[in-house]
């Protein structure tokens, strides 16, 4: 099977001839429509699909129309429940627009998958949860968690004839229906008269040239999505629902709406519900399951987020015990990525991956290096499982990048996480990493298992990694560095931001977009050339006017400028005189052991 990558969308040009004829799914209008792009669908035959932008409800629908279903992606049952559970489904991404809305009542989630909402709600003693799923997953997930879920149709479930709940959950089904108002107005028969209906779905506002990544291709997922409902049309269809209070909310590719009869509390912030939701992994986590996939899948996205909010300690422990049942399962080469990834690079299935380690595996080798890291102190067992992450990543997306979004999402950082340590460790091989990232982590390609970095990211590293290497007398990577965030700036933000004089018009006026960092090129080349006898003149003379434009600097800009302007008057010799001294925390400790 082919596989569809970021590659394969193409987006139509300003003169693309509008489409006639066609209904949009969403609003129901005959209107022309505009082409947006054309993508392959993501099973054989790989139908060429145009996606259309409806004049009325600003939704995108395809033509051909058409939705298949996601067990045609031509993966085993098993291999696809266990995929869900151990890497594909999020737990956290389903538990907390609940929560945001109401902390305890009774919960019906249409769609619920595998069960992992109903499984929180009902394990955190918050009320009764039951679910529906038509996939086989669903009759899966009832049996492993232990929960309510029906495997029909909702309106034809008699088990919930009649009955109407506290909160009913949707969350990424509306796009697989042929009516997305009717949907709606389904599921709303089971709301609560005080109850809230939450959706979510792709949001059509993310589809753009400008967002090309492995998330704008799961959003559009080909052949599977019906539409990307605007969030206009979104609000229009639980309005006409009959709920008249609606809160929405668009966080990246996901919108999400929260919609009640009656006036509707205001929606939490979600991070605020962070401790119920590691209190619930914790309980998951101490089950004696460990070789079962639901169990490691818990486990992993324990460990992850354990990471992700720098509880080393803790992650210290959920790590060593998941290796431990990683090697009983999978034996010891699955914890060793220089065994492990040359057999996933000759994998040519989901199901060949899953033979060889659980599905999450390039993740886990860059959650065991973090650990090794701020732990352990172990630079060297850092370095080679944040590679083997990288490595490891780059072999599964060849599959099908859809499956590794996760993996694919984190092959910077696993690189990054390698090369600093290397750097401050002395070997300066590892700036070659960061001019790569500067000169393209930007772009989605597959080189990089199309994996991308924000514009701040590179311009948050670089500059301070390129002054503390020139501090500690490694100018060679330091200028190597540097140059590399020059290239980006001048590529991003255009040629007048390559000039002391464009930079000073650029800081003048706030409507023009610049770096973080407009004044780290000038000051760093002067900081370089001021070493050379010949050049140093010059040089301080640029480091003067490098203080004078940092010094005009009012706005959000003006504490780093001060800082910018205090170096260089340091660096020209100009009173007052300040010693010049970086150092950045590379996040790891260095001792031998």
């Amino acid at each position: 099977m082919a596989t569809i990558t970021p590659d394969d969308i193409v987006f139509a040009g300003p003169g693309e001839t509008l489409r006639a004829g066609l209904a949009c799914p969403v609003c129901g209008s005959r209107d022309p429509a505009r082409p947006v792009a054309s993508v392959p669908g993501l099973v054989e035959p790989h139908v060429p699909l145009t996606l259309l932008r409806c004049a009325s409800c600003a939704s995108l629908y395809y033509d051909p129309p058409g939705i298949r279903d996601f067990s045609d992606l031509d993966q085993r049952r098993d291999d696809f429940w266990r995929f869900y559970v151990e890497a594909g489904g999020g737990v956290w991404e389903t538990i907390w627009p609940i929560l945001v809305a109401r902390q305890r009542g009774s919960v019906l989630d249409v769609g619920c998958g595998f069960g992992f909402a109903l499984d929180f709600w009902q394990r955190t003693g918050r009320g009764e949860a039951i679910g529906v799923e038509l996939a086989d997953y669903g009759s899966i997930g009832a049996e492993k968690l232990g929960v309510t879920i029906h495997g029909e149709l909702l309106e034809r479930c008699a088990a919930l004839a009649g009955r109407r709940f506290d909160v009913v959950y949707a969350s990424e089904v509306i796009e697989h229906v042929p009516d997305p108002g009717a949907f709606a107005a389904l599921v709303g028969r089971w709301v609560a008269d005080d109850g809230v209906l939450i959706l979510t779905t792709p949001a059509a506002s993310f589809v753009a040239p400008s967002n090309r990544s492995t998330t704008q291709l799961a959003a559009l997922a080909p052949g599977f999505h019906g539409f990307l409902m605007s969030t206009r049309a979104l609000e229009d269809a639980v309005r006409a629902a009959g709920f008249a209070h609606v809160h929405s909310r668009v966080a990246n590719e996901r919108q999400f709406v929260w919609a009640s009869r009656r006036p509707l509390a205001p929606v939490a912030d979600p991070e605020l519900q962070r401790a119920a939701y590691f209190e619930y992994m914790a309980a998951r986590f101490a089950l004696p399951d460990d070789a079962s996939p639901v169990w490691m899948g818990y486990a992993y996205r324990y460990l992850r987020d354990l990471v992700n909010t720098a509880q080393f300690a803790l992650a210290k422990r959920v790590a060593e015990r998941l290796a431990a049942a990683i090697a009983s399962v999978y034996g010891s080469d699955a914890l060793d990525p220089e065994r492990t990834v040359p057999r996933l690079a000759a994998c040519q299935s989901l199901t060949d991956v899953g033979r060889i380690a659980p599905f999450f595996i390039p993740c886990y080798y860059q959650l065991a290096a973090a650990v090794a890291q701020h732990v352990d102190g172990d630079a060297a067992a850092a370095r080679r499982l944040y590679r083997g992450a990288a490595e490891a990543a780059m072999a599964c997306t060849r599959i099908g990048v859809v499956f590794f979004l996760e993996a694919a999402g984190m092959v910077w950082s696993a690189r990054l996480g390698e090369a600093l340590i290397a750097l401050a460790l002395g070997d300066a091989s590892g700036a070659a990493t960061l001019v790569r990232l500067a000169d393209e982590g930007l772009e989605c390609s597959a080189a990089n298992a199309y994996a991308t970095v924000a514009p701040a990211q590179v311009e948050a590293l670089l500059p301070p990694v390129a002054e503390d290497l020139a501090a500690r007398g490694q100018w060679a990577p330091a200028v190597a560095i540097a140059a590399a965030y020059a290239r980006h700036v001048e590529r991003h933000y255009g040629a007048a931001l390559a000039t002391l004089p464009g930079i000073d018009r650029a800081l003048r006026d706030p409507a023009v977009p610049r770096p973080l960092d407009p004044l780290f090129p000038p000051f760093f080349d002067a900081l370089d050339a001021v070493r050379v006898p010949e050049r140093a003149d010059a040089a301080r003379g640029a480091l003067a006017e490098v203080a004078r434009i940092a010094d005009t600097v009012s706005d959000g800009y003006a504490p780093r400028a001060r800082a910018v302007a205090a170096k260089a008057r340091a660096a020209a010799g100009m009173p007052p005189r300040q010693a010049f001294s970086f150092s950045i925390d590379y996040g790891v400790t260095r001792h031998s052991r």
